[in-house]
């Protein structure tokens, strides 16, 4: 019951509702960027004859489910018409990191973004994509995704065999929806209240088992500095929004409401802004400065600035 809820918010926070992009095509349709059945992008791109800066899009689900068309007509729309193209992608989920040997299966995800990425770098040229200005976008899971990859220090290989993996993994911009900012269970805690329940599927653990992940936070630590962005984030990351649909008073607060709290969004702006880096933190009543109100805007004018 808890993976259906989850999957239901997941549509809403994936940019648009999962179908409402029928009415356009991509124009290179599932590319397949590595070997597994999963590890498929759409590209969409505008007029012309390019290179275009593109958006990245990694969809919500909670690592467990979701697809690459969860995004918006009128996103879509939005973006090309100002001379962006996008990128959405498809990749591994928990139980295909678990079966892969991955551990925590969070990586599954991770390495999959990170890999999408590298190869929309090395084949720009084909797909008429600018290398150079280049934004991540996500929802709820996938919005931790965007960040973890986006915030991580460079991870391009000058030494690997396979050329996709030379490729940078560095970004112009980060913007992410509704998304959890730390996967360290007691910082989680700290930030979002006694109410939250959900994390511990990252490491393997039950979804709702947040006892659990609590109890065995120090058998995780060494790895909170490689997949928490809270842990990441400095002042050499990009600039980053955030952006929550409900505002920490919210009066009627679910277990989705903790899943996507903005509380995520508050402390990780106070980390952020205390070690130098640029993040903005848009949720309703809380008025954005300098920023547009609309997370796909701040993208693209950051990827579009002369």
């Amino acid at each position: 019951m808890l993976n259906k809820l989850i999957l239901l918010a997941a549509a809403a926070w994936s940019l648009g509702t999962s179908n409402a992009n029928a009415e356009i095509a991509p124009t290179f349709k599932d590319v397949p960027y590595g070997t597994h059945p999963l590890q498929k992008m759409d590209i969409y791109l505008p007029p012309g004859d390019g290179p275009f800066p593109f958006i990245m899009d990694i969809h919500a689900g909670g690592w467990w489910n979701g697809d690459k068309q969860w995004f918006s007509q009128q996103r879509i729309d939005a973006m090309l018409a100002k001379g962006c193209a996008l990128v959405t992608i498809n990749y591994r989920f928990l139980p295909q990191a678990r079966a892969d040997g991955l551990f925590p299966p969070v990586l599954g995800p991770f390495h999959d973004a990170r890999r999408a990425l590298q190869f929309a770098r090395h084949h720009a040229g084909e797909y008429r994509l600018d290398a150079k200005r280049v934004g991540l976008s996500g929802g709820s899971a996938g919005g931790c995704t965007a960040l973890w990859l986006g915030l991580s220090p460079e991870m391009a290989d000058a030494a690997a065999a396979d050329p996709v993996e030379r490729e940078s993994t560095r970004v112009t911009a980060i913007g992410v929806e509704g998304a959890q900012t730390s996967l360290d269970p007691a910082q989680m805690r700290e930030w979002v209240g006694p109410e939250l329940k959900y994390g511990g599927h990252a490491f393997g653990l039950g979804e709702g088992d947040f006892a659990e992940f609590l109890k065995r936070r120090e058998e995780f630590a060494q790895w909170y500095p490689v997949v928490s962005p809270a842990a990441l984030v400095n002042a050499q990351s990009p600039p980053v929004y955030l952006w929550y649909d409900k505002a920490p008073d919210h009066p009627k607060k679910d277990h989705m409401f903790y899943v996507h709290s903005p509380m995520f969004g508050v402390g990780f702006q106070k980390l952020a802004e205390s070690r130098g880096a640029t993040c903005y933190l848009v949720y309703p009543g809380l008025q954005p400065e300098r920023v547009p109100a609309k997370m796909i805007y701040f993208l693209i004018e950051e990827l579009t600035k002369p």
